[in-house]
């Protein structure tokens, strides 16, 4: 009898997921992918869980929940969809578990509520409602790179944070922090199985701005946030250097045997003296703008300049006698320090304050460029560095120097720069991270 009771509830969980995952294809288009490439597994030990190649599910957990809300399982499978197609268990395992499981709850759950979509909607997004407004005031943009660096400068311990995830939860996480394997195929797999769901990702992210749901503008969000190309700031600095003559010995320039020939012929009078000079890109004249209006904060601000004096420190980019302009504008020039050398530099960066906090305007700084150059303080300018989110007035003609703007922006759309300009995206985690300058 007891045996029959199980069989009877296995095969009614198996109809309850099977429409489940009719339901979301159904109503949700943009997800048929990810659904195809999620096997629907009965187990009777995990009451629901995922770890990308499967959604496994305990079928008296399932009967409960339908039984109690219908709508519930089409969430639950949603949430856990979500999870595989924002990556989350391709992490670390120094990673504090408890709180990157409350993290990524918390941005699937945001994404699904942000759908509106009615096959989708449970008491559970009722319940949650509170957390989520709070998260979203504190945090801004929902992904869960950016709840969890949140979650980590608070001081919360394990009940603060079980309170927090109790109304996001759906599924269990124990089966994603197994993903890192010293053994070779079984990695391969790993990077095969995250490779496959980065397409899906992609892909989804192409037919939503397609279609332009509007509706979906937190799963655009981590979408965009996912697949944006990382960029390399310390090569991209570099293209800012100049030609400089440096003394140091030139290999390439040098026969070595000639000279260790002339020595033994002649004692200590070689037939050719090593060059001392090397022409290697170095900075000289740069101009660092930083956009001071109220849409810029003030610790990335600080964290940019931070990162840019790191790269531009280094032997091999910065000359021991530099002249250099550091200029704040919001819609006018508030501050222009004139800075010298890497001692000038880094006390500016333990002093710096913002000021200004106004409306953005590009064109003051371009001016005081010209200013300079006009009173010939800046000889020999290689580039124009702006910092800014992009949202402001640019200047109608190319300077006669190169001009770059680092966008700063957690909203992963196209910010349109002069076609003269160069420019590079860089979202808040990326400038805040310690390894953002790859020092």
């Amino acid at each position: 009898m007891a045996q029959q009771r199980e069989e009877m509830a296995k095969e009614l969980a198996e109809n309850i997921m099977t429409l489940a995952r009719n339901t979301l294809m159904v109503h949700l288009r943009f997800m048929d992918r990810a659904i195809s490439h999620l096997t629907l597994t009965c187990d009777g030990e995990i009451p629901f869980a995922t770890d990308g190649r499967a959604l496994y599910y305990e079928p008296w957990t399932v009967l409960q929940r339908y039984q109690a809300e219908p709508n519930a399982v089409n969430r639950d499978m949603m949430h856990a969809l979500l999870h595989c197609v924002f990556r989350h268990w391709f992490v670390g395992q120094d990673i504090d578990r408890a709180r990157w499981d409350a993290a990524c709850d918390a941005a699937v759950e945001c994404a699904i509520s942000d759908l509106h979509s009615p096959v989708l909607q449970s008491q559970r997004e009722v319940n949650q409602l509170m957390t989520l407004e709070m998260l979203r005031r504190e945090v801004g943009t929902m992904t869960a790179e950016r709840i969890y660096r949140w979650l980590d400068e608070q001081d919360y311990d394990e009940d603060d944070l079980y309170r927090l995830r109790r109304e996001l939860k759906a599924d269990e996480h124990g089966l994603w922090y197994g993903g890192l394997d010293p053994d070779a195929e079984r990695q391969q797999d790993v990077d095969d199985l995250e490779q496959m769901w980065q397409d899906v990702s992609r892909r989804m992210q192409t037919e939503l701005e397609t279609m332009r749901q509007e509706a979906a503008g937190v799963l655009v969000q981590n979408l965009r946030s996912l697949n944006r190309a990382k960029h390399d700031y310390t090569a991209f600095l570099r293209r800012f250097g100049v030609r400089g003559e440096v003394v140091r010995l030139s290999d390439e320039e040098f026969d070595n045997n000639y000279y260790t020939y002339g020595l033994s012929l002649y004692g200590n009078v070689p037939l050719i003296e090593p060059l001392e000079y090397r022409e290697q890109k170095r900075i000289r004249d740069f101009v660092i703008a930083i956009d001071t209006s109220g849409s810029v904060k003030g610790d990335v601000v600080q964290s940019f300049i931070q990162h840019t004096h790191d790269i531009l420190s280094r032997q091999e980019n910065f000359f021991t006698k530099v002249n250099m302009h550091i200029i704040q504008c919001d819609d006018q020039v508030r501050e222009d320090v004139h800075i010298t050398g890497r001692e000038e530099f880094q006390a500016y960066i333990k002093t710096m304050q913002i000021k200004g906090l106004g409306q953005t305007d590009f064109r003051p700084v371009f001016a005081r460029v010209e200013e300079l150059i006009r009173r010939r303080e800046l000889t020999d300018l290689r580039g124009l560095l702006y910092f800014t989110d992009g949202l402001g007035t640019f200047p109608e003609k190319k300077p006669p120097y190169d001009t770059a703007f680092i966008i700063h922006t957690d909203d992963y759309h196209e910010v349109q720069v002069p076609p003269w300009a160069m420019h590079m995206v860089l979202t808040e985690d990326e400038i805040l991270d310690s390894r953002f300058s790859n020092a």
